[in-house]
């Protein structure tokens, strides 16, 4: 693939990101697609066979840059929780900015079923970075086998998941994400759990 196909091919996959978060997969076209991205229609076909494989590609593209945005915003905040939330709500905020809350539930099941190895790898991917956090956290006791780092990462994303599938505003997301954060963070506090023991 030559430079200017690749650039066309990338354009094709960044504009999609949007439309499918506007009308739903069942809705866009590939005249849609093809539009937004300022191309023919058959240009698009040049590049992709059908909107499923435009879906895979753009599932692939986010989430690789959700990867990337959730691990520079942990790495710079400080303090457990405002780690854990810089990480979580990054994914949480493409969902808000680009999805319509009609369409959240829907997408995310197409592409889970389009682009099943895709996702699940990007999961795993966001799930390790979380549980690093957890881990690094000098102010957490995580409960030894009852509650692993990798248990609690994977309760936090899947729980992070279940807010971004919501048809709540993204203030509302974002608000009950920060308070999923602060009670995970307290609970496992172990200045709390000090206190608790008699």
């Amino acid at each position: 693939m030559t430079a200017r196909s690749a650039a066309t091919r990338e354009t094709i996959v960044r504009a999609a990101a949007p439309v499918f978060g506007r009308y739903g997969y069942r809705k866009t076209t590939m005249d849609l697609l093809a539009s937004a991205a300022g191309v023919s229609r058959p240009a698009v076909y040049q590049y992709f066979p059908n909107k499923a494989a435009v879906l895979r590609a753009v599932a692939d593209l986010i989430g690789d840059e959700v990867h990337t945005a959730a691990e520079t915003a942990a790495d710079a905040a400080t303090g457990t929780a405002e780690r854990l939330y810089a990480a979580l709500v990054a994914k949480l905020e493409f969902t808000a900015a680009t999805v319509e809350a009609d369409h959240r539930r829907e997408l995310l099941s197409e592409a889970s079923r389009i682009a099943a190895d895709a996702v699940a790898a990007s999961e795993a991917r966001y799930t390790a970075l979380v549980s690093r956090i957890l881990a690094e956290a000098p102010d957490l006791d995580l409960l030894g086998d009852a509650a692993t780092a990798e248990d609690t990462a994977e309760l936090l994303t899947d729980s992070m998941t279940g807010i971004a599938r919501s048809t709540a505003t993204a203030d509302q997301m974002r608000a009950r994400l920060r308070l999923l954060v602060d009670l995970a963070v307290r609970g496992l506090s172990t200045s709390d759990n000090e206190r608790s023991t008699p």
